[in-house]
């Protein structure tokens, strides 16, 4: 599988909102004009986080050709899950209703920050309103830290989620971070969910944590894009966008390499790549993903050479 880079789409720096990082690029083709939006997270000066969105053209996504000039998802109230900030998961569209995922935000004194999973809805895909004040994927008693990103599949009425859920901290230095897991849920209307117990995926070796799963099926097969961080000579950060492959969406067998990886010859990915998320447009895959210091660098995007 060969995923060639061809360059990045947005930074930030333009708006007052909009001045630092360009997270998790979610993408929904849109055939009826021939375009890919794609909703993205992105902070202002305090790091307060919002979502906004961007139009690119289908057949070369470098080419923008609408850029939202305010934020669809502000902020939540003071006290909810996402009060600190809002960035877009994943985006579906059904029965004329966009479904859009997100991961909100809360600061914290002992730890750095909460992340959980919320819903926010729209009828136009610009408007969005939240499904409610409070996590669509709540506490557990074995998950009582966080888990968010999910990315959804619907098949007939079988709505399924993968997400990623923490199971506790790591420290490096006086830095603390997530210890990610993959796991699996299932829903009949795309609200409310039901959580699997045993996680698809777990981090390995020199691996802790595995973000950001995208899941698409093709020719009956599942695919798996995640995001591997690792911790290589005294750091923390994430070094590749791994492949895993499943007949049934549970059990899932990683393939040996990562297919993005950062890049010397430019300066927005270099050190980190994280985050992707695939579409199919017409008969080619596209890839798009942050860079480093997990989006701060913006976006950019890649293309499948041949199939899956």
């Amino acid at each position: 599988m060969e995923w060639i880079k061809k360059g990045q789409i947005w930074k930030p720096g333009k708006a007052w909102w909009a001045h630092l990082y360009g997270m998790l690029p979610t993408p929904l083709y849109m055939p009826e004009n021939q375009c890919i939006r794609i909703y993205f997270g992105t902070t202002d000066d305090k790091l307060f986080g919002r979502t906004t969105f961007l139009d690119v053209k289908a057949s070369n996504p470098s080419h923008i050709v609408y850029e939202h000039d305010s934020y669809v998802l502000d902020v939540g109230s003071d006290g909810t899950f996402d009060d600190c900030g809002v960035v877009p998961s994943c985006i579906i569209k059904s029965d004329n209703q966009y479904y859009l995922y997100t991961v909100g935000f809360q600061r914290c004194v002992k730890i750095p920050f909460m992340l959980f999973a919320g819903l926010a809805l729209s009828l136009d895909g610009k408007t969005y309103k939240r499904f409610s004040q409070a996590p669509i994927l709540p506490r557990t008693p074995d998950r009582p830290y966080g888990q968010g990103a999910p990315c959804i599949l619907k098949e007939g009425n079988r709505w399924r989620m993968w997400h990623w859920f923490a199971s506790g901290w790591d420290k490096l230095g006086d830095k603390q971070y997530y210890r990610y897991h993959i796991g699996c849920a299932e829903s009949h209307d795309g609200r409310s969910w039901q959580m699997y117990k045993k996680p698809c995926l777990s981090p390995q070796k020199n691996e802790c944590g595995l973000a950001r799963p995208w899941v698409i099926k093709h020719d009956e097969k599942y695919h798996m894009f995640f995001s591997r961080r690792t911790i290589q000579a005294g750091r923390i950060s994430y070094t590749g966008i791994s492949h895993a492959i499943s007949s049934d969406g549970e059990n899932w067998e990683r393939q040996s390499k990562d297919v993005i990886y950062p890049s010397q010859s430019t300066e927005w990915d270099s050190e980190m790549v994280c985050y992707s998320a695939v579409i199919r447009v017409k008969d080619k895959w596209l890839m798009f993903y942050n860079g480093n210091d997990n989006g701060k660098t913006g976006f950019g995007w890649a293309e499948l050479q041949g199939d899956l």
